[in-house]
C-alpha cells in the first residue's frame, strides 16, 4: 500500500519542482536593436540565395519542383519579416548601418502590406513549383521579383 501511495507522490513532487523551476527561470533573451538590423540583413541575403537559385533553375531548364522549398521560405519569411523592424532599429538607433527609410514605422500598415503581398506572391510561386510548371513558374519569379522590389522602392534608402 506504501509503495502504491509513494508513485504518484513522486510523480507530483518531480513536476511541482518542474514548474517551480520553469517559473524562476529567466524570461527569454530579446534581440538588441543592432541584433534585429544584423538578423534582417542576413534574412535579406538568404533570401537573395533563395532567388538566385531559383532563377538560375529556370535559366538552365532545371525542373521547377526542386525549387518548392525556397520558394515556400520566401512565403514564411515574407510574413515574419515586419517583426524585425520593431520601434527603435531604424536609421541613427543602432551601431549598425542600416538601410531601412524611417516611412517603415511611419507608414507601417503600407510596410506590412507590401510584405503581405510579397508573402502572397511567393505562395503562389511555391504551388507553381510544387505542381512543376516550369512556364508559370518563370512567370510567378518575375512577379515575386517585383514586389521585391516595390518594397525596397519605397522603405529602403539606396
Amino acid at each position: 500500500m506504501l509503495k502504491q501511495l509513494l508513485i504518484p507522490t513522486a510523480i507530483f513532487a518531480v513536476c511541482a519542482a518542474g514548474f517551480a523551476a520553469a517559473q524562476n527561470a529567466p524570461p527569454p533573451a530579446a534581440l538588441s536593436a543592432d541584433q534585429y538590423v544584423q538578423a534582417r540583413q542576413a534574412s535579406y541575403d538568404l533570401s537573395a540565395a533563395a532567388m538566385a537559385e531559383m532563377r538560375q533553375a529556370v535559366k538552365t531548364g532545371l525542373p521547377v519542383k526542386k525549387q518548392a522549398y525556397p520558394a515556400a521560405a520566401l512565403g514564411r519569411w515574407a510574413r515574419i519579416l515586419p517583426a524585425l523592424f520593431p520601434a527603435g532599429t531604424g536609421p541613427g538607433s543602432t551601431t549598425v548601418t542600416t538601410h531601412a527609410k524611417p516611412e517603415i514605422w511611419s507608414q507601417r500598415a503600407g510596410f506590412e502590406k507590401a510584405a503581405a503581398d510579397y508573402a502572397a506572391a511567393a505562395d503562389k510561386l511555391r504551388d507553381l513549383a510544387q505542381a512543376d510548371d516550369a512556364a508559370g513558374f518563370a512567370a510567378q519569379l518575375e512577379v515575386v521579383d517585383k514586389a521585391c522590389d516595390t518594397c525596397h522602392d519605397t522603405y529602403k534608402a539606396k
